[in-house]
């Protein structure tokens, strides 16, 4: 992976923000949707308007402790609320697994398939609570969420958001106007639009940092001690103070008249544990209702 990040992502927020002194809420609010409307004439105008389903695939590099991974992803969109996720990843030889993650409306689920029935990777904040599954359940709505406002500036329907006029971000290599973003279930975040081309430049936000479980195919740990590694991993969570979370949009690309980052860029405290590498965009495919419907 990449060592550095660009400079917007290691300036704090509440070093760069320029806000304007006594700026009411309805100035703040009208200046931010002017500079939406801008930012979606650049991405594509009235043809980003006409999508009504995409579908994308491409490569991803992922760091778990001090482990890499890497596999292939791809995302299904059906406007206005309906979003599938599907990873593929290969931690060992002869091995795969697939996990599937689905916004189907105010509904949320998840999906985990491996080759080998000895191997578990688990992310589960809170469990298998009722509680647990509700946290789940949000996360997956606001990280779809994030995904669609940093692609098309707009959220699914049954997620519906603010966008909030903040101030600017001035870095070496640019400057951004900065929109605070609130939505459902305190969601928060802060999108930056580049002054210049008025396309999304990053997403930040605050969270917990994700905690993983692997279960390898030895099967020298019992499901008992697998359970208290969990257990362990979201105490451990929950304990933790909140991480700053940045989301980089780079290398611009028409297709079709929208332009669309194929490059994303994730961060942690300003330390990259992620990027995805966008192969293909299908505008308009005929994707169906059902394939967002949890098989029983």
């Amino acid at each position: 992976m990449r060592d550095t990040f660009l400079s917007f992502v290691v300036i704090s927020l509440a070093v760069v923000m320029e806000f304007s002194p006594g700026i009411d809420a309805q100035t703040a609010t009208g200046r931010a949707l002017e500079l939406l409307n801008r930012a979606r004439v650049a991405l594509g105008g009235e043809k980003l308007k006409s999508l009504q389903s995409l579908s994308v695939t491409g490569d991803y590099r992922r760091l778990l402790g001090e482990r890499e991974m890497s596999g292939e992803i791809q995302f299904d969109l059906l406007l206005p609320d309906k979003v599938m996720k599907i990873e593929t990843m290969r931690p060992l030889p002869n091995v795969e697994i697939t996990r599937t993650e689905v916004m189907n409306g105010e509904q949320a689920w998840m999906d985990q398939q491996s080759s080998s029935g000895g191997m578990v990777i688990m992310r589960r904040p809170g469990g298998d609570t009722p509680q647990g599954q509700v946290a789940q359940q949000s996360a997956t709505r606001a990280e779809f969420a994030r995904l669609l406002i940093g692609w098309l500036l707009t959220t699914p329907v049954s997620f519906p958001v603010e966008f909030i006029y903040a101030g600017q971000a001035e870095a070496p290599d640019g400057t951004a106007d900065v929109l605070e973003v609130k939505g459902p279930n305190n969601f928060a975040a802060y999108l930056f639009l580049d002054q210049q081309t008025h396309r999304p430049l990053m997403l930040s936000y605050k969270g917990k940092k994700p905690r993983m479980v692997m279960r390898m195919a030895t099967g020298t740990a019992s499901q008992e001690e697998i359970e208290r590694r969990i257990r362990e991993a979201e105490a451990e969570a929950a304990a933790a103070p909140e991480a700053e979370f940045q989301m980089r949009f780079e290398d611009y690309r028409e297709v079709s008249g929208i332009f669309f980052p194929h490059r994303i860029t994730k961060a942690i405290d300003n330390e990259i544990n992620e990027e995805w590498e966008m192969k293909s965009f299908k505008l308009n495919p005929p994707l169906k209702p059902e394939r967002f419907e949890r098989k029983k």
